[in-house]
């Protein structure tokens, strides 16, 4: 592209009267018209980092949260560590709960029983979800992709 003799901006062949950018007289007088590359004078937009992920398996998502449920592993497996952290937060509420309970309303069992039986029942809880879930179709992993 042409460049006005004013003020050196990039003007088509088209604007032999009057610069459009300086307003200057004839601005292509005296100036070679040559024709520049078009890349040149047009900004190109970077191309987006375009990140490969895989697609999660739903037998490995149902066996995450049959066996280690308790521990938000499924959740971390799917990539929505959110949801993981809030169910690890809870599931160790939850846990509290029922060792005080076990601990202090039945006074024959030790602290050793009152925790196995806290971490069983937690257990059947997730093991039970993780069946559950094998009849489940639309979940989704933190990209927005259905389990295969």
């Amino acid at each position: 592209m042409p460049k006005c003799k004013y003020c050196g901006e990039n003007i088509t062949k088209f604007d032999k009267e009057i610069c459009p950018f300086c307003g200057g007289k004839k601005p292509l007088e005296g100036v070679d018209s040559y024709t520049a590359d078009i890349t040149q004078t047009i900004n190109t937009v970077e191309k987006e980092k375009v990140s490969t992920f895989k697609q999660r398996s739903k037998k490995v998502y149902v066996l995450l949260c049959m066996f280690l449920g308790a521990f938000a592993a499924d959740e971390f497996y799917l990539g929505k560590y959110k949801r993981g952290i809030l169910r690890l937060i809870g599931v160790v509420v939850l846990f509290l709960l029922q060792f005080l309970l076990y601990f202090f309303l039945k006074t024959d069992l030790n602290i050793g029983l009152s925790i196995l039986f806290s971490f069983l029942s937690l257990f059947i809880l997730f093991f039970i979800a993780g069946i559950a879930l094998i009849f489940v179709d639309n979940v989704k992993d933190s990209n927005g992709v259905y389990l295969r």
